[in-house]
C-alpha cells in the first residue's frame, strides 16, 4: 500500500512538472505586435536589366553648353556713289524720274522703273527687264535712291523687218496707221501698223487705263492715216500676236500726216 502512495506521488509530481513546461514553452512563441505590423516594411530596389538604356537625369548644377559669338553681321550692299537722279530715266516710259512715283532699279543692268512701270513688267512682261531681260528688279527707297547709280536705256529702233527678234524689250518703232480697231469688250484699242486683223498684224495696244492717259477713244481714232512713233514695250501674246504697249501719252513721240 504505501508503495502505491510512494508511485501516485512521484506521478503526481511528474505532471506538475510536465504542465508547467507547457506553458513557459507557449509564452516564448513569437507572435507580431500590432506596433510591428504597423510599420512600413523596407524594400530592396529591383536589380537593373542591364539591356535598358536609361539616361541620366540633369544635373542642375551641370554648366551649360556656351555658344561663342563669332561676331558676323548681315552683308549689305552699300549703294555707289552719290549721283543726281534728274538726267536719268524710267526705262519703260522714257519718263524723267520722281522719287514720288516709286523706284525700282535692275540690279545686272542698273536701269530704273517707276512702280507703275515695274507693275506693267510683272503682269506683261513676266517681270523682265526691258533692257536685259533679267528679273533681278529691287525696290528702292527715297534715301538709298539718293546715293544709287544708274543708267538710262536708249531702246533700239525697229522696223516691220526685224520687229520679231525684239520681244520683251522697250523698242522705238516708226509706221503709218492703217486703221483703229476697237476690242469686243469695248475698252481696248489697237492701231494697225498693218493691214491685218486684230490678232494677225503688228500693232500698238492702248488698254491698262492707257485709254484716258493717252487722250480718250477721240484721240486714238484720230491716229487712223497717220505715221506714228512710238516707245513701248513688245510683246509676242499667244492670243492676240505682236503687239506693243504703253502706258503714258508721252510714250507717243511724234503723229503726222
Amino acid at each position: 500500500m504505501e508503495f502505491l502512495l510512494i508511485v501516485g506521488g512521484i506521478w503526481f509530481v511528474y505532471w506538475l512538472y510536465s504542465r508547467r513546461d507547457t506553458s513557459s514553452s507557449r509564452s516564448q512563441t513569437y507572435t507580431p505586435s500590432s506596433r510591428a505590423s504597423s510599420q512600413t516594411t523596407t524594400r530592396r530596389p529591383a536589380a537593373k536589366d542591364p539591356r535598358v538604356y536609361r539616361p541620366r537625369q540633369s544635373s542642375s548644377t551641370r554648366p551649360k553648353i556656351q555658344f561663342n559669338d563669332t561676331g558676323a553681321t548681315p552683308t549689305t550692299i552699300k549703294p555707289p556713289s552719290a549721283q543726281d537722279l534728274k538726267d536719268l530715266h524710267d526705262a519703260f516710259t522714257g519718263e524723267p524720274l520722281d522719287l514720288v512715283l516709286g523706284l525700282y532699279q535692275c540690279s545686272s543692268c542698273k536701269v530704273y522703273y517707276h512702280t507703275e512701270s515695274y507693275e506693267v513688267l510683272r503682269e506683261e512682261n513676266r517681270g523682265q527687264c526691258v533692257a536685259c531681260s533679267s528679273t533681278n528688279i529691287v525696290a528702292l527707297t527715297g534715301e538709298s535712291a539718293k546715293g544709287t547709280s544708274g543708267r538710262d536705256h536708249n531702246p533700239n529702233v525697229i522696223t516691220l523687218d526685224n520687229f520679231r527678234s525684239h520681244v520683251g524689250r522697250v523698242i522705238v518703232f516708226e509706221g503709218h496707221v492703217h486703221n483703229v480697231l476697237k476690242s469686243r469688250r469695248g475698252k481696248d484699242y489697237a492701231i494697225m501698223f498693218e493691214n491685218k486683223s486684230w490678232t494677225k498684224g503688228f500693232k500698238l495696244v492702248f488698254f491698262r487705263g492707257a485709254v484716258q492717259k493717252v487722250g480718250g477713244s477721240t484721240y486714238i481714232n484720230g491716229l487712223k492715216g497717220k505715221t506714228v512713233r512710238v516707245r513701248g514695250l513688245l510683246i509676242n501674246h499667244d492670243t492676240f500676236g505682236y503687239e506693243i504697249i504703253v502706258s503714258e501719252k508721252s510714250m507717243i513721240l511724234s503723229a503726222r500726216r
